[in-house]
């Protein structure tokens, strides 16, 4: 394979990746979170997130998939697990 007149097969060859600067993370307090997980549960399966919590606890979306309820594996992925739900959690 022939290279291009001014083409190279260093590193000098490849195009310079722009850079993002990346402003951090912005923490968010139990609060809001509690409220994402409500609206979420609300959204996808029209719950309140009392009985989502219950019912997962009770193995109720076990065999539920994406396919089944778009929106469940974000929901189970943000809401709380369920040892810190069984235990209680303190508020900081």
């Amino acid at each position: 394979m022939s290279l291009a007149a001014g083409q190279s097969r260093g590193k000098a060859a490849h195009m310079p990746v722009a850079k993002r600067k990346t402003e951090g993370v912005r923490w968010i307090s139990r609060k809001e979170m509690d409220s994402i997980v409500a609206k979420r549960a609300r959204a996808v399966l029209n719950v309140s997130t009392a009985t989502f919590l219950r019912n997962r606890n009770a193995g109720k979306y076990k065999k539920m998939d994406a396919d089944d309820c778009p929106g469940i594996m974000e929901l189970a992925i943000i809401a709380p697990s369920p040892k810190a739900s069984a235990r209680g959690r303190k508020d900081s």
